[in-house]
Parts: structure tokens; sequence; C-alpha cells
């Protein structure tokens, strides 16, 4: 009986299978658009959830993103908009159009006389420089956060990030505050874009909040979301400083742009130095 060459059998078996999941992988780019005005949407939220994959749109609203398969559903996000979710067989000319999400929102007023006329910091930071943490993803559109505890009704008037250590050009961030009770991250509470460019160097970047009237009524995730690669470095050289704390410990990731939050069991004690500064209401 003739004996059988396996690996005469295996290699071309393999190189069948290899280029079979070549042709079905596949890159996809494209534009995002409002369906109303059909103009560009810049930082839109494009992901595979299932397979924790995604990316964010650019300042011109262009996208690319890898699919493995024409079946896989594609959830695109963005603030301001309905989030929708499309095979990538069913993108047409690869534009994707974004309805404006109606915000039911009552008007806030905040007058002076209602604020305590000290203002305190909500979340934690150093008067040294402490442990640094990274963002441990390099996909666009992943995020680092911090749990932020609020007793009473405050009004912020700032958020502020402290950066451990920064090596590249530019940073491009977006600012988000989630709803956050009994350990569940929620909804953004924003309901227009807060960007952060400039350049990368230490120190605390503090973003003016006042404009946008934020007013917090109980816990939220505090959170920066990687935006933009200008170098080859990616954020690779950028982390945060951290701190212990005795209320809602812990660091909070989403390491794809349309993923869920996760808080992994080390370090327990700590939480990056991402804090408002504001007022509570009387």
């Amino acid at each position: 009986m003739k004996k059988l060459n396996i690996k005469k059998i295996l290699i071309p078996f393999f190189a069948f299978l290899f280029l079979s999941i070549q042709i079905n992988a596949q890159t996809i780019t494209g534009k995002i658009i409002d369906a109303t005005s059909k103009e560009a949407i810049p930082y839109v939220n494009i992901g595979i959830v299932d397979i924790a994959r995604g990316t964010v749109s650019d300042l011109n609203g262009n996208y690319e993103l890898k699919v493995d398969s024409n079946e896989d559903l594609i959830t695109i996000s963005s603030i301001g908009y309905e989030t929708i979710a499309i095979k990538a067989k069913d993108i047409e000319n690869n534009t994707i159009e974004l309805s404006p999400k109606n915000y039911d929102l009552g008007l806030v007023e905040v007058k002076a006389d209602k604020l305590d006329a000290e203002e305190k910091i909500f979340g934690v930071r150093n008067k040294t420089r402490g442990k640094g943490v990274a963002f441990g993803n390099a996909q666009l559109g992943t995020q680092i956060g911090a749990a932020i505890k609020i007793k009473k009704s405050t009004y912020i008037k700032s958020a502020n990030f402290v950066l451990n250590h920064a090596k590249g050009d530019s940073l491009l961030f977006r600012v988000n505050i989630y709803q956050f009770k009994e350990g569940e991250v929620g909804d953004n509470l924003l309901t227009e874009n807060v960007i952060i460019k400039r350049k990368q160097e230490k120190g605390t970047i503090t973003v003016d909040l006042e404009k946008y009237n934020i007013v917090l009524e109980s816990d939220v995730i505090l959170s920066l979301e990687w935006l933009r690669n200008f170098d080859e470095m990616g954020n690779k050289g950028i982390t945060f400083d951290t701190k212990k704390s005795k209320h809602l410990k812990g660091i909070y990731f989403k390491y794809s742009s349309n993923g869920a939050f996760i808080k992994p069991s080390f370090p327990k004690k700590t939480k990056p130095c991402f804090y408002f500064i504001g007022k509570e209401i009387k």
C-alpha cells in the first residue's frame, strides 16, 4: 500500500484556506454624511461589536474599516445622531447617512445665587506624580475613563485630565460623560462633541465646559476617547496619572469604538486623575 505524503496534502489545504480568508476579508472605505444636510459628519464611531473592531471617521467624515465578510454587521453612532446598524453588503457606494437625533431637553438655567461659593473637585488629582496608565489599545475610538462621585446637583465648570507622559506630535481626544448607576455605564450625557486638540506635553489638560450648561445629578464616567493618530507612535507614548481612591475605584476601558466598557480587576484601588471642577447647587 502506498504511503500518503501528509505534507503534500496539508500544504495545499492551508494555502487554499489562507486564500479563502484573504478573499473574504476586505477593507471598506467611504464617508459618513448627515441625512438632511448631506454634509460630512466628523468623528463618527464605526465598528463591528461582535469582534471588538472599530474606528472613527476623520474630520471630513471619511472612514476605513476592515471587515471579514459582507455579512458583518456594522454599528455607526455619533453624538447628536441616531445610531444605526447595517451589514457591510448593504452599504451603497460606501456612503452612510445618519439622521439627526431629537433631544427632549428642558432649559437649564443656573443662577449664581443658587450655587455654593466654593468650587470643589469631583474626582481625584495628585499633588505629586503617580503611576501612569495607558489606553491599552491603539484602535481609534478606544477610551479610558474614571467613575466620578456626584452626591448632589452640581454645576460643572471644567473637566480636567492629568497627562503623566506624552511622546509624539499632536493629541486629538473627545470628552465623554456617561451615566453611571450600580456599576453599569449608561448613555452619553453630552449632546454635542467636546474635542481636545493640542500638542503632546505632560501636565493637566483643562477643558472649559461652562458654555454647555452641564448639571450633573448623579454619578458619571468621565472619559477620554482617542480620535486620531498623527504619527507612527499612535497612543503608545501617552499615559495618564493615577491615584488611590476611596470611592468608585478602578479604571474603565472601552477597547473598540462601539464596544462596551470593561473594568479590569487590576489595579483595584486606583483611578485615573480625571476630575471635574464645579459648584454644588444649594
